[in-house]
């Protein structure tokens, strides 16, 4: 009796993981095909205009609690802002760098938050995402 009930522990446990696997998986390719879709501007003025837009619907998407849309906008505005190191002089490469970075560690932030659906903790990420972003339109200029 003890045997049979170990191994249909097991066998739940097997499947609640690989389930979980797919599941990650799933989400995984979601957010790489938004990626691909993610078209950056020839220009820094393109590129800030279009992480404005991508932001103001982040916002309104936040607002409207629609949580499980969050990850779209916070993933475009990586990729926007992925474009502009190499297009700013060099000598504001490094902090542009810099903002990119924390740009990107905030999209991972509001991605998970998204998903858990902790509306506190997206509007308090997307607070973070507002003050990188004054930054990153001052260092551009």
């Amino acid at each position: 009796m003890k045997t049979s009930k170990l191994l249909a522990i097991g066998a739940c446990a097997a499947f609640a993981f690989t389930n979980t696997s797919v599941l990650l998986a799933d989400e995984k390719k979601e957010h790489a095909e938004h990626a691909e879709k993610t078209a950056v501007p020839d220009t820094v003025d393109g590129i800030m205009a279009a992480i404005h837009k991508e932001h103001g619907e982040l916002a309104d998407v936040v607002k409207s609690k629609k949580l499980a849309d969050v990850h779209h906008h916070a993933f475009a505005i990586r990729d926007l802002a992925n474009g502009l190191p190499a297009k700013v002089a060099a000598d504001k490469k490094a902090r542009v760098e810099g903002s990119v970075k924390n740009i990107a560690k905030l999209a991972e932030d509001l991605d998970k938050t998204g998903d858990d659906n902790n509306q506190a903790g997206t509007e308090s990420n997307l607070k973070k995402l507002d003050g990188v972003l004054m930054a990153l339109e001052k260092q551009v200029k």
